[in-house]
């Protein structure tokens, strides 16, 4: 990973006009994500939203393009929470990172709900020439830095890709939220990926 990548941004000033601007596309996201999880994303139209945000139709519109932008604005927001994850686990042993890692972020994510998850799982494929999962993702980025450091440290194979081991990871959270998606437990979240993660991560180590 480029160390450009995990440094902490500069600071920027913001306008009272631009804080404003944030505050209000926060207030729609946030109304949106509350719809989604009641009603489901299929059944929440754009009316539901700006009601419960309090915000007319137009504003709606400054601030997403669609519906869909709100899944897409959720991605982008878990990559944020990617990089403060691996900034909090990096320098510890290999199986510290790939579990801690998971449980920082997987707590941000069972935060927003299981119909914002759900929505997110079911709209992979709606977003044409975008992949959500792609290599230069922060979230596959912080697991070849979690993967090169289990090979600095010596308990991964290091004749092996780096993306070998990180797909393996990756594919395993994956299929844990879409597990979860489908629970009728009342499971947590964060307990069923840091289980499984650390399950995997021992699995891949010498």
């Amino acid at each position: 990973m480029e160390d450009g990548q995990m440094k902490k941004k500069r600071t920027v000033r913001l306008t009272k006009r631009q804080l404003q601007a944030m505050e209000t596309k926060n207030r729609i996201y946030q109304a949106a994500v509350r719809e989604i999880n009641e009603k489901g994303f299929n059944h929440v139209n754009i009316e539901d939203i700006t009601r419960e945000a309090k915000v007319a139709k137009g504003t709606f519109y400054t601030h997403f393009e669609s519906k869909e932008a709100i899944i897409a604005y959720t991605f982008e927001q878990s990559d944020k929470i990617y990089e403060k994850a691996i900034q909090w686990v990096e320098g510890k042993s290999f199986l510290y990172m790939a579990t801690y890692f998971v449980r920082f972020c997987y707590t941000e994510y069972e935060k927003r709900g299981k119909g914002i998850v759900k929505a997110m799982i079911s709209n992979y494929f709606n977003f044409p020439g975008k992949n959500f999962y792609s290599r230069d993702r922060m979230l596959y980025q912080c697991l070849m830095k979690i993967v090169e450091d289990g090979k600095k440290q010596q308990v991964l194979d290091a004749s092996l890709p780096t993306e070998y081991y990180a797909d393996i990871l990756l594919s395993t959270m994956v299929g844990v939220e879409a597990m979860w998606c489908f629970d009728e437990q009342g499971r947590s979240l964060v307990d069923m990926i840091e289980d499984i993660i650390r399950i995997t991560a021992l699995g891949l180590m010498k």
